[in-house]
């Protein structure tokens, strides 16, 4: 980029070393001429993951918060600091300078916003934030009916639980004679009222549901489930 102003202003996209040069010309056409170099430093990109990802539970409230802020290292350049910020406006200790942090939070349900602001060793600065959770110890909801094969609203073709707080899954599906027709270890993955391939007829169905807790604790859940057609 050229110009004729005497006091330009110019702003930089290109991260490294840029030449400047400065021509003068006096009014009866004598000129000289200067140049210097500007270093242009990259700016970090704060990012940061927690595990468990957003959600625990008031039994289990810890975060360990996985820092994946980045910067590319031209003219040296490198992340220095890291301030974390944890969001308990109840304590004065919900900060840290570690690079992935450790944080415990109060034994009750809430919601917490979590920043995290990098720095490099050049003044170059990013923040970002994330929502975290403390959710009650474990909830789980289990329809009593559903209606497979297109027969009614789309969300209940299948049979699904719905489940948070939880580390494990087992649900049963029994036919009256006691045959389990259907098992799953993955909360994605419903009845779709059938067994071995064939549509299974309208009728009740029991159900055996066994979940375990972030802090390992076993809930089971048994009853009927009604198959409308």
């Amino acid at each position: 980029a050229t110009g004729l102003v005497q006091n330009p202003v110019h702003s930089y996209t290109k991260e490294g070393v840029s030449n400047v040069s400065l021509k003068v010309t006096s009014d009866r056409g004598c000129d000289s001429s200067v140049g210097l170099q500007v270093e242009v430093y990259p700016n970090p990109q704060a990012d940061f993951t927690p595990n468990p990802n957003n959600y625990t539970t008031a039994a289990l409230p810890r975060f360990k918060f996985i820092n994946q802020s980045i910067v590319s290292n031209v003219l040296g350049s490198y992340l220095d600091k890291h301030e974390w910020d944890f969001g308990d406006p109840n304590s004065n200790t919900d900060t840290s300078t570690e690079h992935s942090p450790m944080f415990y939070y109060p034994g009750d349900t809430a919601n917490y916003q979590v920043w995290l602001k990098v720095t490099t060793n050049y003044g170059c600065t990013d923040s970002t934030m994330r929502l975290v959770r403390i959710g009650p110890d474990i909830l789980v909801f289990i329809p009593n009916a559903f209606t497979p094969g297109k027969g009614g609203p789309s969300k209940n073709e299948d049979f699904n639980v719905v489940a948070s707080g939880f580390k494990t899954y087992n649900m049963m599906i029994f036919n009256r004679w006691g045959e389990i027709i259907f098992e799953s270890n993955d909360i994605n993955k419903g009845w779709d009222g059938t067994f071995n391939g064939a549509d299974c007829q309208q009728d009740v169905y029991a159900y055996s549901l066994k979940v375990t807790s972030l802090n390992d604790e076993s809930y089971e859940y048994s009853g009927v489930i009604h198959l409308l057609r």
